[in-house]
């Protein structure tokens, strides 16, 4: 895509004149003008020109060759050292020398094209206009360069932060993967089935008995007792729809110990292929503690009923009876006997007042160890 805004750039380009007949700058200014070139200075002393260029940096540079004192070669000679040899200047030589040796020991010194005296001004127009346009699209090219060398920079800058940033997080997981107590486990998995363990803790070593070379050869197929086509399908198609799954199941130890565990299985993408996480939590022991409760439940309940049925109904009827027999007035009844039936009538109060407190005790219990359940 051309640039429209070339000529206009060009135009106001920096021209530096050296030449020791000030008839030459004076002709070669006024043809600048004329073109529209206005941005120019211009010495007839070259040692001016290596001052003023320590100031700044011209586009272009109009050298004449044959001058007193301090040559055009000199001068060119001097540009290819420091602080001039790292700035990109183009330089046009003026000169009445039609003598090849001249030209290549010119070029050789770093000019960029000649104008030969009595000038023909087409031509110098022309060549002008041709360095400047190089000059302003070498220009351009270096600022595109130095741009993407400061863009690569700055995401090269970026890249080693990111990296930096995936080792310590790399470290952190390693850390926190290795130091877990329960045991985590990695694999890859499709309809087909799963794979075998691709990476798990020194945990999963130390539960399960197997050494690190004998569990890498397992799956879950070997070390889960529930493990079968249907129920790998089942599980299987429950973690692609939620994405994780929590569920108990029976893990199978080396030594052939059946252990209840708590799994929690999470879907990911690993290198572009789907894999499952899991972690396991060893609830034997919790297990066997519920089941203890609930035998311990279903033992209260039947001594709540024991009393409340059992125990309870004789007492009701002896109670009826010495009630039926007191107020009955039976006939010859001692005062001695009567208080003894006030007797036994008030015990037997006093133990359906204790039956039915045992009878309370044992449903709290029974309600307390529901809740635990």
């Amino acid at each position: 895509m051309i640039d429209l805004s070339i000529g206009a750039n060009i135009k106001s380009s920096s021209i530096f004149i050296v030449d020791d007949n000030l008839q030459n700058i004076i002709l070669l200014e006024n043809l600048l003008n004329l073109a529209g070139y206005e941005n120019i200075w211009s010495t007839t002393l070259p040692e001016e020109l290596l001052e003023k260029l320590k100031e700044s940096t011209p586009d272009l540079l109009l050298l004449d060759l044959m001058m007193p004192k301090i040559s055009g070669f000199d001068v060119l000679h001097e540009l290819k050292k420091e602080p001039y040899a790292s700035i990109y200047l183009p330089v046009v030589v003026i000169t009445a020398d039609s003598n090849p040796e001249s030209r290549e020991r010119a070029l050789s010194l770093g000019a960029s094209d000649f104008l030969t005296k009595p000038f023909d001004m087409n031509e110098i127009r022309l060549r002008i206009k041709n360095i400047l346009t190089t000059k302003y699209l070498m220009d351009q090219l270096q600022n595109s360069n130095a741009n993407l060398e400061e863009l690569v920079k700055i995401r090269t800058q970026e890249l080693e932060k990111s990296k930096e940033e995936a080792e310590r997080n790399e470290k952190k997981f390693k850390l926190l993967f290795e130091s877990n107590l329960d045991p985590i486990r990695l694999f890859y998995i499709n309809e087909e089935g799963p794979s075998k363990f691709i990476e798990f803790n020194h945990a999963t070593e130390v539960i399960s008995g197997y050494s690190k070379e004998e569990y890498m050869d397992l799956s879950i197929w070997e070390t889960d007792s529930n493990m079968d086509e249907e129920y790998f399908k089942e599980k299987f198609a429950e973690l692609k729809k939620e994405g994780s799954l929590t569920f108990e199941t029976t893990m199978l130890r080396k030594d052939g110990n059946a252990r209840t565990v708590e799994m929690k299985a999470i879907l990911l993408d690993l290198d572009g292929r789907p894999a499952v996480m899991d972690i396991s939590r060893d609830i034997t022991e919790r297990v066997r503690h519920v089941e203890t409760l609930t035998k311990q439940n279903e033992i209260l309940k039947e001594i709540a009923w024991t009393q409340s049925h059992v125990v309870r109904a004789p007492l009701a009827r002896m109670m009826g009876i010495i009630m039926l027999m007191k107020d009955s007035d039976l006939p010859n009844c001692s005062p001695e006997t009567a208080e003894f039936l006030n007797l036994i009538l008030k015990s037997a109060f006093e133990l359906d007042e204790v039956i039915r407190d045992i009878s309370k005790k044992s449903n709290d219990s029974q309600a307390l160890l529901n809740q635990s359940n």
